[in-house]
Order: C-alpha cells, then sequence, then structure tokens
C-alpha cells in the first residue's frame, strides 16, 4: 500500500533514514536511483550522491549550487492572530513527501526465498511512480490567478528497504519526493502542488497492487484476496498461514495495542488517520538497532519451525515449475462491476475512485492502460458522463433528476 508524510527535517530524513535500512549496519548504506521527468532535467539520473539529494532539498541546481525555485528558502517566521493578538511563528517548510510503498506480508515473506520478488517490487513501484508523476502541479499566481497547472514531472530519489524496525520481512521503497516541479508553460522552477497525489492515494494503492499482482501470477503463484475488519485489504499467495505471518507482524502488533489503549482513554473513540500516524511514531523505537543484513535475515528463517520453512521452499519450488499461470482479462467486466459497486450508493464518483474499484476486481488480471482505455469507450457511447475528473452515468442522473422532480412536486 502507499502512505504519504511530508518531511520537514529533510536534512537528517536524506542523510540519516533514506540511507540506511530500518537497521544500522556499520560501513553499509542503501543507495537510492533517481526517477521522474524533473529528475531527468536537472541531469540526475542513475545513482543518487547524497550531496544532490541536498541540493535538490534546499530547491539548487545540483550541477550549479544556483536556486532555481522561485521561493530560495521555505522557511520562514510568520504573523497569525491568535486569540486576537498577532503572534510570530516559525513556519518549517516541507522539503521532501516521503511516499512509502509497501509490499504485502505475505510478498515480503516470500522474498526470503524467492529472488524474483525484490525485482517485481522494484517494477511495480517504477509503475506507480510512472502514474504519480501525471498528477505534478504547479500553483499559478501570475497576473492575479489562483489555480493549480498540471506540470507531469517530479524529482524522486527511489530508496529500497527491506525490514522494519522490528527486524520483521517488510519490502518497501521510499520515493522521497522532492518539493520542487518545472513549470513548462511559464519555464520556471516551482515548489510542488502535491493535492491530487495525496487525494488518488487509495487508487495510486491499487495501482501498485495490480501490477504486483500480475507479476506473482506471471511469476507461478497463487493469489488471493485478505479481508481486514470487513474491508478487501490487499493480496496474499496462497498457502502462506496466517500464523507465519503472525510471527513477522510485530510492529503491526505494537500499532494495534496502540490504537487499543487509544480507545480505552478516550471513551471508544477511534483515532483519526493522522492520531493513527502519531501512534505508530511514538511505538516506533527511535534508534536503529546496529546488527548486519546476514544476522536479520538468520534471525528471520529461525522464528520459522521446519514446517513453514518446507512450506516456503515448495511454494517457490512449485512456482517456478508452474509457470505463468496469468489469464489476461478485458477490463470492460471490472469496469462495469465498479460501477454498478459506487452507483448503488452515490449518483457522482471521481474517475479514480471507479478505477481503483475496477483495479481491485480484476487485480493481476486486466491492464491499467486498457482500463482507462474502456472508461474512453464508455465515455464515447454516452453510457458514462464525466466532467472535471468526476463520473457518472445515464441512469443515475435520471435517478437524481427524478428525486429532485419528486421533492419539487
Amino acid at each position: 500500500m502507499l502512505t504519504i508524510a511530508k518531511i520537514k527535517d529533510g536534512e537528517g530524513y536524506a542523510g540519516h533514514h533514506l540511507s540506511q535500512n530500518d537497521y544500522y549496519e556499520e560501513g553499509r548504506h542503501v543507495t537510492g536511483q533517481w526517477m521522474g521527468h524533473g529528475a531527468e532535467k536537472l541531469g540526475l539520473t542513475g545513482d543518487v550522491r547524497i550531496e544532490d539529494l541536498h541540493a535538490v532539498r534546499k530547491g539548487c541546481d545540483p550541477a550549479t549550487g544556483d536556486f532555481i525555485r522561485q521561493r530560495q528558502s521555505g522557511d520562514r517566521m510568520v504573523t497569525r492572530e491568535i486569540n486576537g493578538k498577532p503572534v510570530t511563528v516559525a513556519h518549517k517548510a516541507v522539503h521532501f513527501y516521503d511516499c512509502t510503498l509497501s509490499a504485502p506480508k505475505d510478498v515480503s515473506i516470500l522474498a526470503m526465498v524467492d529472488p524474483r520478488v525484490v525485482e517485481w517490487h522494484r517494477e511495480a513501484v517504477a509503475e506507480t511512480a510512472v502514474q504519480m508523476e501525471r498528477l505534478a502541479g504547479a500553483t499559478v499566481r501570475k497576473d492575479g490567478a489562483n489555480h493549480t497547472r498540471v506540470t507531469s514531472n517530479l524529482v524522486i530519489a527511489v530508496y529500497q528497504h527491506d525490514s522494519s524496525r522490528a527486524l520483521d520481512p517488510n519490502l518497501h521503497s521510499h520515493l522521497a519526493v522532492a518539493n520542487l516541479t518545472y513549470d513548462g508553460t511559464e519555464g520556471i522552477w516551482k515548489a510542488l502542488s502535491a493535492y491530487q497525489i495525496f487525494e488518488q492515494i487509495d487508487c495510486e494503492t491499487e495501482i501498485y497492487r495490480n501490477c504486483l499482482a500480475a507479476k506473482f501470477l506471471g511469476g507461478g503463484y497463487r493469489i488471493e484476496d485478505h479481508w481486514k475488519e470487513g474491508k478487501e485489504n490487499g493480496f496474499g499467495i496462497v498457502g502462506i498461514t496466517e500464523g507465519t505471518r503472525e510471527k513477522f507482524s510485530r510492529r503491526s502488533a505494537q500499532k494495534e495495542a496502540a490504537i487499543a489503549e487509544f480507545r480505552a482513554a478516550h471513551g471508544g473513540r477511534e483515532p483519526t488517520k493522522r492520531e493513527v500516524a502519531l501512534l505508530v511514531k511514538e511505538t516506533r523505537d527511535g534508534k536503529l538497532t546496529e546488527i548486519t543484513r546476514a544476522e536479520v535475515k538468520a534471525r528471520q528463517w529461525e522464528r520459522l519451525d521446519p514446517d513453514e520453512r518446507h512450506t516456503l521452499n515448495s511454494l517457490y519450488r512449485e512456482a517456478l515449475e508452474r509457470g505463468s499461470i496469468r489469464e489476461h482479462a478485458p477490463a470492460g467486466p471490472s469496469l462495469s462491476y465498479a460501477a454498478e459497486h459506487l452507483f448503488e450508493r452515490v449518483s457522482v464518483a471521481k474517475e479514480h475512485e471507479l478505477q481503483a474499484e475496477a483495479l481491485r476486481h480484476g487485480r493481476g488480471r486486466i491492464d491499467l492502460d486498457e482500463l482507462r482505455g474502456a472508461l474512453l469507450g464508455e465515455v464515447a457511447t454516452g453510457n458514462m458522463l464525466t466532467a472535471r475528473g468526476e463520473v457518472a452515468t445515464q441512469e443515475t442522473l435520471d435517478r437524481e433528476r427524478g428525486m429532485v422532480a419528486m421533492i419539487d412536486a
């Protein structure tokens, strides 16, 4: 799944968190990779050098050191009115957006035995980054304007980690998206308007899962949908048991315990997403465990009993022998299912909500481009209506008009 956090301590984040795994190994660092059209425009390709990352963080051209963003420093003092009195407070700028794509637990577990898994994850991350970049924008204020212009370019440094702070298998990638994008219309670099990326986080999650599921089906694995508290929650691998997952879910257990304590302290109220994020942060050990990668892998393997080890090895061997079992499906039926599912509750939905639901339905079997083509086909034939990123059907429109007429009568 995808989570996004604003990073205001950019220097510590870039130099400490990204370049280390979620544990510390002396003399070993994680090397990031540049991605995005914005990075290419700055001449940034291949391995990430920490000095280039710091230059981007400050809004500078890595080659010359010159400021390229309109406002040289986003950190500033701001005067606000609080309780009727002007108060000057420090405003910390956003240096990066940490867009973290985390593999399903079963995928992280299989990465212990199947070397193909890491590459499949990397390819799914790259596909998701391409789709996120389409949503990049910049605020336009020239001549009194105040709107967002699509720029479709990002400066991204991708760092891949393989474990959690609790040393559970946790394959995930940090996409450090710089607060920087190039406005081609005005010919200048600006701060990134990331609203669309935040708004479509569920669809971006499903783009990642769909691509990854297709890789696993193509690699000979059988997949199954997972559910949590009555909601669909990604996919798992047929053959991996809940008991095995629980052995490698210590961070999840810490999170659930913290949420339970919050409910007890607040009269049963569920925490908001922001409060959950704070609870997760508070329960995380601030200091990285000093251990080698080989020791981490050995400890993870030791948590499994002989039967579980045999199961994982057998799943890998059988997948290789079986070969691809991916059956490509047309996107139309999944789109129809998504429309029926969404429009039984609302008259108008966001296009990205419709796409996300269709990708869940056809996970691993349908292609994103074909899905978008099917949607265009429905619009062309008049079966669906779109405007400003929203979608409806003739049936829902007629139903809405009927209700209005009934109320007027």
